[in-house]
């Protein structure tokens, strides 16, 4: 298997396949375990909890644990819309199935809100069966 951006976005959050399902992710493929150095927190909006990865080179980066898919039809506008303006889509070295590959990634890009807390392990859905707390799942939810 080989993806390459645009066409393999790296999941690591609320768009995990084993963390909730969205209409407009329909017809993407099967994601396959990646991860990706940084470091990752969780932020809260209201009662639900969704992560920040901050892609930064230090001692403190961990393995970030995601998914990383073939995009196929799915349009990454609706992606990005969703994400909204806290995020940007970047393509970043992330070490995929066969070895590093390039693929798109939503990173933080606004100062952490109060309530943020550093996700030490780096699995956003390890994190929500540790703690019991619940992801934002619904668009309308931020």
């Amino acid at each position: 298997m080989s993806y390459h951006a645009p066409h393999a976005p790296f999941f690591y959050g609320v768009l995990r396949e084993d963390v909730a399902r969205w209409d407009f992710l329909e017809g993407m493929g099967r994601g396959f375990p990646a991860r990706v150095r940084g470091l990752l927190y969780a932020i809260p909006s209201g009662s639900k909890w969704y992560p920040a990865l901050l892609p930064v080179p230090t001692r403190d980066a961990v393995p970030v644990h995601g998914a990383v898919h073939e995009a196929g039809a799915v349009d990454l506008a609706a992606i990005d819309a969703f994400e909204g303006p806290d995020y940007e889509r970047r393509a970043l070295t992330i070490k995929g199935p066969d070895g590093a590959m390039t693929a798109e990634l939503y990173v933080w890009i606004s100062p952490l809100p109060a309530g943020a807390g550093r996700i030490a392990h780096g699995d956003f859905a390890r994190w929500l069966k540790e703690t019991g707390n619940t992801p934002l799942c619904e668009v309308g939810d931020r």
